[in-house]
């Protein structure tokens, strides 16, 4: 996937880029913006764009394009004295990152933007991502929202508005990103992985679900082929325990090398697919010859009703599971089971 610091790309967005720049255009331009949407949309390559122009000035439409651009080259490199960026970092102690963005970041930061710019111009700062902050660490940012510095502008990506505090929202001037439709995303791909025939692009579009950092990351970890690799082995697994507990032991082993939540992003992407076949959408691609069939016979243990459920269920799962440090042979077996039908109602259970 293309860091957006990197990206001088936009697609789908152009509306709400403009609806930036005309406010700075017009000298009200408000001190801090949420930008949200799901994952993978180009929110924080619209935060960075923006970032350039501010610290660019005149020469701005350039800035924002441009690779070669010195504006440019200094975001990638983090060199420019006025941009902030907060973002989760590695634990000197574990060589991880860390699970939030801390307090002491923020104050960090804080010190930092009340200092006068030294470029005469606009300070930036970048929260990538606002709902990693963990509640110090909000309580601080709400703060230099309360007193923005001058001449500060603070771009906030998030993916949850919903963790945020409504303190931290009702400062912020919204923008949300939506999903991309199928003509923007085949675009995107076409630039962003040239590499990749066509065919290709239309299978990851299909998963990506409006996503070009998604469809991306789905290509890394060869998503297409795994699906196409589980769906029968899951129509096997409704008759036979033994089937089940092999498939979720090997699930557990993450295929792509990244764990249990690879694992379970897998069964959530098989079981939206299964949802939207059982509500009678047919898909604008099948992603392998006998895919539709298979999903009518995994469709057929369960009313929509319960599909949709589990694929609620799945993605706070699998935080849970991680989080608690539970057996993820186990946790798999119980949507592997879910999906199988093998059970009369699936509740995806910690207990």
């Amino acid at each position: 996937m293309i860091p957006p610091e990197v990206n001088p790309h936009l697609y789908g967005h152009e509306a709400a880029e403009r609806t930036m720049i005309r406010a700075w255009e017009s000298g009200r331009l408000p001190p801090a913006w949420l930008l949200r949407g799901p994952p993978g949309v180009g929110k924080a390559t619209l935060a960075y764009r923006f970032a350039r122009r501010l610290l660019a000035g005149a020469d701005h439409e350039r800035a924002a394009n441009e690779p070669g651009h010195a504006i440019f080259r200094m975001v990638v490199n983090r060199a420019h004295p006025d941009l902030r960026i907060l973002k989760r970092e590695l634990n000197p102690k574990t060589g991880k990152l860390r699970r939030d963005i801390a307090v002491e970041q923020v104050r960090d930061t804080e010190i930092a933007l009340h200092e006068t710019a030294a470029r005469d111009g606009w300070k930036v700062l970048i929260v990538d991502l606002a709902d990693e902050l963990n509640p110090n660490g909000a309580n601080a940012l709400l703060k230099l929202l309360e007193e923005p510095p001058p001449s500060t502008v603070m771009l906030l990506v998030c993916q949850r508005p919903g963790v945020l505090p409504r303190t931290i929202l009702s400062r912020c001037m919204q923008l949300a990103l939506t999903p991309l439709p199928t003509i923007d995303l085949l675009a995107a791909l076409a630039v962003l992985a040239p590499e990749l025939p066509a065919e290709r692009h239309a299978v990851l579009a299909e998963l990506a679900e409006g996503s070009p950092g998604r469809a991306l990351e789905l290509e890394v970890v060869d998503r297409p082929g795994r699906y196409t690799a589980l769906l029968p082995k899951l129509a096997q697994a409704r008759t036979s325990v033994a089937t089940r507990l092999d498939l979720a032991t090997d699930l557990a082993k993450g295929g792509d090398g990244r764990g249990f939540r690879s694992a379970a992003d897998l069964l959530a992407t098989t079981v939206r697919r299964i949802a939207t076949h059982k509500a009678g959408r047919v898909p604008q691609l099948e992603l392998f010859p006998g895919e539709q069939a298979l999903l009518d016979e995994l469709a057929a243990g369960l009313g929509l009703d319960r599909w949709v459920a589990v694929w609620d269920k799945l993605s706070a799962f699998s935080v849970q599971v991680d989080r608690l440090n539970l057996d993820p042979v186990q946790a798999l077996l119980q949507v592997v089971a879910a999906i199988g039908g093998s059970v009369p109602e699936p509740e995806l259970s910690l207990v």
